[in-house]
């Protein structure tokens, strides 16, 4: 019988809160079933973090950009600086992200983030890879900027929208992913939102260390436990876990253009440098 095997679109195991078991929490992710994971910076050297984990370990993907929130504190050529990181570590990176829009009081200033956003959508166009995007009290203008980008490829992660928000956002051609929070007694408004995803296009995440799913609710949140979130997405769907598992990794590969090849082209990279 085939077992269900899982994807996590987007966990920081990169982050300082990983630092004193990391390789636990990937022998854990795997164990779990998790097959990959896709790494997401959110400044220039939780990038560099991403990309070098990425390269050293099988099943990490990156993702480089800078956050909304940390984009005042972004060096002026950043952008070149992003380009550097993905030079470097090219075979493993598959998106630019975490990049958006943030109009949570005490951010930066909108047009301060508005002007990242649209210079990160940018670099990903001229780099032909999708975004992750990230979108907080700011749903309807983060799709307006994206919109001017013609052919712009990516997903809305940790998705706090309505279903009308899904609904143009599929339109454009956009994943939605949803994370371990729609587990949470007071998310029925994501859960509607969820159930207004086509199949498609949806995709699920941890936003490891953040928001934990039930029944792990209070705990850093680490890759293993995706899988409480598509069990629990698999019963509000009323659809089968096998089914939903090789849907969404069929649409994560297709978004983020990974196939196995791109590993073992790594590793006999890796073994031919090491040749005397």
């Amino acid at each position: 019988m085939t077992e269900p095997s899982y994807i996590d679109t987007h966990a920081h195991v990169q982050m300082a809160e990983f630092d004193d078991d990391r390789k636990d929490v990937l022998r854990r992710c795997r164990e779990s079933g998790v097959r990959w994971i896709v790494c997401p910076g959110v400044d220039l050297a939780t990038s560099d973090l991403a990309g070098r984990l990425a390269q050293q370990e099988s099943g990490v993907l990156a993702a480089i950009g800078v956050h909304p929130e940390d984009c005042a504190d972004a060096p002026p050529d950043y952008l070149a600086q992003l380009s550097a990181l993905f030079a470097r570590y090219s075979e493993k990176t598959v998106a630019i992200g975490e990049i958006g829009l943030d109009f949570k009081e005490g951010t930066p200033d909108h047009m301060v983030q508005m002007r990242f956003f649209e210079e990160q959508l940018q670099l990903a166009a001229d780099m032909r890879l999708p975004v992750i995007v990230h979108s907080r009290f700011a749903e309807a203008e983060s799709l307006s900027v994206i919109s001017h980008f013609a052919g712009s490829r990516g997903v809305m992660h940790c998705f706090g929208g309505t279903p009308a928000d899904v609904e143009q956002t599929v339109g454009m051609g956009l994943c939605v992913s949803f994370t371990g929070n729609l587990t949470y007694p007071g998310a029925g408004a994501t859960r509607e939102a969820l159930k207004a995803c086509p199949l498609e296009r949806l995709l699920l995440e941890t936003d490891a260390p953040y928001m934990p799913p039930v029944p792990m609710r209070g705990t850093r949140n680490e890759p293993a436990f995706v899988v409480h979130t598509y069990r629990a997405v698999a019963s509000l769907l009323d659809t089968d876990l096998l089914v939903l598992s090789q849907r969404i990794e069929q649409t994560a590969r297709e978004l983020f253009n990974y196939h196995e090849g791109r590993e073992h082209a790594r590793e006999k990279s890796i073994q031919d440098h090491a040749q005397p």
